[in-house]
């Protein structure tokens, strides 16, 4: 009952407060009765107050102080006076003097009666006029095939000189050469049964070339320049003969912005003369380059403007032209790429022909190959300061490409023969190493690919090369060399299988022969150079040192396990 009461009380008084806070907001929110007195001519005025017009004072400039005044207190020590002793340096400012020797002689004696005399001597003194001769033989008494029906000789005479002034150099040369072969590659199963001794007969080559022209000297400045005018005559054993004229001329300018400039001019006459023909050959050609370089950026676009009066069937024109674009960027030492876009005519004459197959005998007709287009790229860097690297593929298309055959009346001796529509793909490797002076790798691969128009093999031309030379320098007094060569996929054209009929039943049937697939080639030389005093050295040579007969043509193997040794001297 007590609690009840509490709880009303509290109730009631809860009540009573919220009724007066709701009667006093009511009264405080309502809108009473005001007055209000305007006086528009009243005027409200502010007490003045004082204010300070007073200047800052302008304070002292503060002045440096004019004059320095130091107390110096003596102080005497008695010290003994230094004792130099002065010596004179023993450096020697001088470029050290190196001797140059003007003549150098070799001589030295092998297996196979191989007899070598080498010498050469030229001016040393820093004149005007300068000069070198040099002369070389060196034979084979005996051979692979019938001993000395085989032999060969190798003989060569050159003298050059050159008079140089402040501004160019007129320069000249007369070379001889004579060399001997001895057509010995009969077919095999013919020797074996001759009734007779077998006696191989010789062919004997002579060429000599005659060169002068001027030059100037400066390589560096804006513009550069040489010409020259040639003479060759050349004459084997048989009926053929060769004269050749020749004058080049060169120009080149060069800027400061990276830009360069080139144009090259070559005319050529021969007249060769064999027992099938007579002819009159001119080739003329002018090549205009132009060459931007911008730090690793190298850009050459030109022409190929070439004129040659071959005589072809079905020719349209003795004149071509080709354009050149090359492009290379190396990115970093470790790291560049190549290109090429060009097109050429490569002269052909008998006197090439004869240095590349030296048992060529009487052909038909000599022809220029026509090089349509080139294509090739690839990559190249130098890396670590040692290594060096190039990879790369080309495609080129080609007309009249020239191949060897042996004849089919004398198998001892090479016609040449020729393909209107060549496609050939290369694919080509190179890796170089060098240790300072001690050692040096150099090394190349090559992978070709044919696709022949008129011919039925790429007849003696091969499907890889492989290339290994290395030097090594163990001491400075002792040279060393070692050199590989391989060289395989070589096909030789045999006997005629089936001749050529024309068209039997409008059917065409062209011309078969036996293919004859040769041999890999592995040629292994070793050279060592041993120098006993400055002037007077050792050597040996070694080739063939596998002992392979190393056919690169047909029914022409090549001398066995070939040593000589000798010594050099220079004076």
């Amino acid at each position: 009952m007590k609690k009840s009461t509490v709880i009303l009380f509290f109730a009631g008084a809860f009540s009573l407060g919220n009724s007066l806070v709701l009667a006093q907001t009511q009264k405080q929110g309502a809108v009473q009765d005001q007055e209000f007195v305007i006086r528009k001519d009243r005027v409200l005025t502010v007490p003045t107050q004082p204010r300070s017009f007073e200047r800052m004072p302008v304070l002292p400039q503060p002045k440096g102080l004019g004059e320095f005044n130091y107390v110096v207190t003596p102080f005497f020590l008695n010290l003994p006076a230094l004792k130099l002793q002065p010596t004179a340096l023993q450096k020697d400012y001088r470029q050290p003097k190196v001797d140059l020797y003007p003549g150098f002689v070799r001589a030295g004696y092998g297996n196979f009666a191989s007899p070598l005399l080498e010498g050469r001597y030229m001016s040393t003194q820093a004149d005007p006029l300068n000069y070198a001769l040099k002369f070389k033989h060196q034979s084979f008494g005996k051979g692979p095939v019938a001993a000395e029906q085989s032999a060969e000789s190798h003989t060569v005479f050159g003298a050059e000189g050159s008079y140089f002034t402040e501004m160019l150099e007129v320069f000249g040369g007369l070379n001889w050469g004579q060399d001997k072969y001895s057509f010995y590659g009969v077919d095999p199963v013919l020797f074996e049964n001759l009734d007779e001794p077998f006696e191989a007969s010789n062919n004997v080559l002579n060429n000599v070339q005659i060169q002068a022209g001027i030059r100037d000297i400066e390589k560096t400045g804006p513009f550069s320049y040489e010409g020259k005018l040639s003479f060759r005559n050349f004459k084997d054993s048989y009926a053929a003969k060769e004269n050749e004229i020749g004058i080049q001329a060169g120009g080149k300018f060069r800027t400061e912005l990276g830009w360069s400039g080139n144009v090259d001019l070559a005319y050529f006459h021969t007249n060769p003369n064999d027992v099938n023909y007579q002819e009159k050959r001119n080739y003329f050609s002018v090549r205009p380059r132009i060459t931007y370089n911008y730090e690793a950026f190298q850009f050459t676009a030109g022409l190929n403007l070439v004129s040659e009066n071959d005589s072809i069937a079905d020719k349209s024109s003795d004149f071509h032209i080709f354009p050149v674009l090359k492009a290379s960027y190396q990115f970093a030492d470790a790291f560049g790429f190549y290109g090429e876009f060009s097109g050429d005519v490569q002269r052909n004459t008998y006197f090439s022909f004869v240095n590349e197959n030296p048992f060529l005998g009487p052909s038909e007709q000599l022809l220029n190959t026509v090089n349509n287009y080139k294509i090739e790229g690839g990559i190249e860097g130098l890396f670590q300061e040692a290594f060096h690297y190039r990879a790369g593929v080309n495609v080129s298309r080609f007309n009249q490409m020239h191949f060897f055959v042996n004849s089919l009346s004398d198998s001892s001796r090479f016609e040449i023969v020729y393909d209107d529509k060549t496609t050939v793909a290369n694919l080509n490797a190179e890796l170089g190493f060098k240790i300072s002076d001690m050692y040096s790798l150099g090394s190349r691969l090559d992978l070709y690919q044919y696709e022949l128009g008129t011919q039925q093999e790429a007849w003696h031309r091969p499907v890889w090369e492989v290339r290994i030379n290395n030097q090594v320098t163990p001491i400075d007094r002792l040279l060393i060399q070692a050199n590989l060569n391989f060289m395989g996929g070589v096909k030789g054209r045999g006997a005629l299988i089936e001749p050529d009929l024309g068209e039997v039943g409008g059917i065409y049937v062209p011309t078969t022969y036996e293919v004859i697939n040769l041999k890999t080639i592995a040629d292994l030389q070793l050279k060592a150079d041993f120098k006993i005093t400055e002037r007077f050295s050792v050597f040996a040579e070694g080739n063939n040192i596998l002992n392979g007969k190393n056919t690169r043509w047909l029914n022409y193997p090549v001398r066995g396990i070939q040593l000589i040794g000798g010594a050099s001297f220079k004076f």
